[in-house]
């Protein structure tokens, strides 16, 4: 892979990552904030929705440095060594993680009294996106594990391969 593709990608994921900040710091807390002046009832759901929002975001940014990794990988034509694997496994457990908020999202709107300024339809909204969020994740870890298991395969064969040249 090109140096300058890989520099671009990882520039991106960079700021990504600094843009996950920012949102941690700035936008999620001064939103909730305001979401409380409008409707001071959700005072009781700011904290843990908060909460939520933040350790996903650190999940995607884990996820954008194991991205940045595996792109080191291939610029330097280092994909298919062991060292690869360590990126892959922080990937499958950043996606993992962030299942694990998405389910805890879905189980905490099930059983909280969340309350709303009109008929209810923002918390059901958020319960199912929470729901496809955490089988979206899932799935997407699960590929992850797959493509792993070729990665490894694939590194077990160059070896062997590079043993008999």
């Amino acid at each position: 892979m090109s140096r300058v593709v890989v520099f671009f990608l990882q520039t991106l994921l960079a700021v990504a990552v600094l843009g996950g900040l920012f949102a941690q710091v700035v936008v999620i807390p001064g939103t909730a904030e305001g979401e409380v002046e409008l409707f001071p009832p959700y005072e009781s759901v700011r904290l843990p929705f908060v909460v939520f929002a933040i350790v996903f975001i650190v999940c995607l940014q884990v996820l954008a440095v194991a991205l940045g990794g595996m792109l080191q990988r291939a610029g330097e034509g280092t994909v298919f060594e062991s060292g690869a694997l360590l990126w892959t496994n922080v990937a499958i457990g950043a996606i993992a993680g962030g299942g694990v908020v998405l389910a805890s999202l879905f189980v905490y709107v099930t059983f909280a009294d969340i309350p709303s300024p009109a008929d209810g339809m923002e918390v059901l909204g958020l319960w199912m996106g929470s729901a496809v969020g955490t089988i979206a994740a899932i799935g997407v870890a699960l590929l992850v594990v797959i493509g792993r298991q070729w990665l490894g395969r694939a590194i077990a064969q160059r070896a062997e391969l590079e043993q008999v040249v």
